[in-house]
């Protein structure tokens, strides 16, 4: 698992932090939304979304946890 989140964090080196912080909180948002949704009336177009969302959720949050690694790295390195 932890290698898996090592290749997100490599995957997303290059995409700009404030992507980055902004796809973690749409994709939480949306997970907050879907899921209820699914749950409720289970459609397969909300059940589809109810599954998917969560697992985007996931790849952005890990992506944004290592986005502050790095920034807080270069910030260090830059200070030294």
């Amino acid at each position: 698992m932890h290698s898996l989140f090592e290749r997100i964090g490599a995957a997303s080196a290059a995409t700009p932090f404030g992507v980055i912080v902004m796809q973690a909180v749409v994709w939480v948002g949306m997970s907050a939304i879907w899921i209820p949704w699914a749950l409720n009336g289970g459609d397969v177009i909300r059940i589809v979304l109810a599954v998917i969302s969560p697992l985007l959720a996931l790849y952005w949050v890990v992506a944004l946890v290592f986005g502050i690694r790095r920034r807080r790295g270069s910030r260090a390195s830059r200070d030294d």
